[in-house]
């Protein structure tokens, strides 16, 4: 099948990071890659949802990456159209792991909540980031918990030359045609094996439908975002706000932490509390 005629399957689209990231013949390269970012060896972690089959195609291809390892949770997270939007969804993900590992709203049981965020974005200055929640009040900060943001336009174009792996993995994701690929692949071994799966995925009628759907739906909802059709959002976030608030609250942690990692205001919150 000549290039041309192919279907183009990105590694961009949760269906396809996903359904790869899933299977042990590319774990190496998923273990590499989220290694150069978070400093963890995944190699043993489990995923966690690989037992729950839900017989729904759709929904099995899109479910999350969550690993787990004794007490160190890892979500990844594939931003193909990042808007406000996802990027706050996320955050709250992230702060419901954080609340239920919390004892007496003081201490962090033994737990190590991480989230990877691969964005399709560019960033002025940095290709990576990390962040850490303090308390405002006491500077004090939550050591077990940090988020990472990767900003994959920032490794565009970048051609494997023998020691920079890592950051070719990373240019990858920017590749709009299978010719791209090869390019900055060139001979790394791990590299071709995902290639070459995306090229037999591209014939995949079952898949292709699923990332067909899965596109069609994004780009619905980033229209409806830049179009400022937000009212239902913008409820939607409230009401998420307003749970995981609820459950800093149950916990014990301070009100004016609370407030400032949901953006609820210190009066809605005593209501809540009351």
């Amino acid at each position: 099948m000549e290039e041309e005629s192919k279907k183009f399957i990105s590694l961009l689209s949760d269906t396809t990071f996903k359904y790869l990231f899933k299977k042990n013949e590319y774990r190496k390269f998923f273990n590499e890659l989220i290694k150069s970012v978070t400093d963890i060896d995944i190699s043993d972690f489990k995923l966690y949802d690989a037992e729950l089959n839900s017989g729904n195609n759709k929904r099995d291809y899109r479910l999350d990456i969550l690993l787990v390892k004794d007490d160190i949770i890892i979500f990844v997270e594939m931003n193909q159209f990042p808007n406000e939007n996802i990027m706050y969804r996320n955050r709250l993900f992230v702060y419901t792991l954080l609340s239920k590992s919390l004892n007496s709203g003081e201490d962090i049981k033994h737990k190590y909540v991480v989230q990877v965020n691969f964005n399709k974005e560019k960033h002025p200055f940095i290709g990576k980031a990390s962040y850490v929640i303090m308390d405002e009040l006491t500077k004090r900060e939550i050591k077990d918990f940090k988020i990472y943001d990767i900003y994959l336009e920032n490794y565009k174009d970048i051609i494997y030359n023998g020691d920079n792996k890592e950051k070719m993995y990373l240019s990858l994701f920017t590749a709009s045609s299978y010719e791209e690929l090869r390019r900055l692949a060139k001979d790394e071994k791990e590299a071709l094996k995902v290639l070459d799966e995306l090229e037999r995925l591209a014939i995949n009628d079952e898949l292709g439908a699923v990332y067909d759907n899965e596109i069609m739906q994004k780009k619905m909802l980033n229209f409806a975002h830049d179009d400022g059709v937000e009212e239902g959002l913008k409820q939607g976030r409230k009401e998420e706000k307003i749970s995981i608030a609820k459950n800093f609250l149950k916990d014990g942690l301070p009100i004016e932490m609370i407030s400032k990692n949901t953006g609820l205001n210190i009066e809605e919150l005593k209501n809540l509390l009351n």
